[in-house]
């Protein structure tokens, strides 16, 4: 297994700046095949891990966003009825047609074949079962978004599919992932996850990053920055998140405001628009007299 040097490599040159703890983490939860369970506020890049490990892994990312009155079938599987009575409707018109005798019967023996309908040719794969049983054979890498919006009914659906990595399908059998997934679950903490899951998944808490990080991770994004713009915006991002916001500014908008003050040569009019998401907010700031 590689080296923390050689995980932030790969995550860097895949688009994320990982500290030592972010790449112990991740390291870890490659090691020993377990879910990585990422909690922290809106905004500091716990999306953008899954993302790096698809990067890592050449692969598309299978996200599930989650939220409150998610069904199982939105997470695992259901069956393509549409075409089940299609092929019900086929063979029942074959029958009428009066075909020959022989193949009436073979019509009718295919009817009685259970396997005939609920194949995988029928299934319909959700993000779960298309990570546990990729088609191209592949380790994947599964996205389970917002874990904390999910009730609890929903959270104990996960915890049965990622104690052993399997789903029981009534109609069609037990799936056994052949290469496990790399999983990540992230949680703004709106609810307490349970122990049970906790257990299972590897940790790591994601806060705002200090600011030599934060300038580290927009050099990434902005290899080109001119380090007075950079210092800058970021020595006013810091400011404003020690202020009692509704919204503190995510990275991302860090990133998207050295933009702005890059694209207009350093004018900084109208970059409260971009930085402030409420009312209520924007004025807060102002009040503050912090500037660009």
């Amino acid at each position: 297994m590689e080296a923390i040097s050689e995980i932030k490599q790969k995550l860097e040159a895949a688009g994320y700046f990982a500290n030592d703890n972010t790449a112990q983490a991740i390291r870890a939860a490659l090691l020993l095949e377990k879910p990585l369970l990422i909690e922290g506020p809106p905004g500091v890049g716990k999306t953008a891990v899954a993302h790096a490990l698809a990067k890592m892994f050449g692969e598309k990312l299978l996200r599930v966003q989650c939220y409150e009155g998610i069904e199982a079938s939105q997470l695992l599987y259901e069956y393509n009825y549409t075409k089940q009575l299609l092929m019900i409707s086929m063979i029942k018109d074959r029958i009428h047609k009066k075909i020959a005798q022989a193949s009436i019967r073979q019509a009718i023996e295919t009817l009685d074949q259970e396997d005939a309908f609920w194949g995988e040719h029928f299934l319909i794969k959700r993000p779960l079962l298309q990570a546990i049983l990729p088609e191209n054979g592949q380790k994947q890498v599964l996205l389970i978004d917002e874990v904390d919006k999910t009730e609890k009914d929903t959270e104990a659906l996960l915890l049965e599919v990622l104690s052993e990595y399997t789903i029981s399908i009534p109609e069609y059998g037990t799936v056994v992932a052949t290469k496990k997934p790399v999983i990540v679950l992230t949680s703004n903490r709106t609810r307490d996850i349970t122990e049970a899951l906790r257990r299972r998944c590897v940790y790591l808490y994601l806060d705002y990053p200090d600011k030599e990080t934060e300038k580290a991770i927009v050099r990434l994004h902005v290899p080109d920055a001119d380090q007075t713009y950079l210092d800058r915006v970021v020595d006013a991002v810091h400011k404003i998140r020690e202020l009692p916001l509704k919204h503190l500014p995510a990275v991302a908008e860090t990133i998207e405001l050295l933009e702005l003050l890059m694209a207009t040569q350093g004018d900084d009019a109208g970059w409260l628009n971009l930085i402030v998401k409420h009312r209520q907010d924007y004025e807060i700031v102002k009040r503050s007299k912090i500037g660009l």
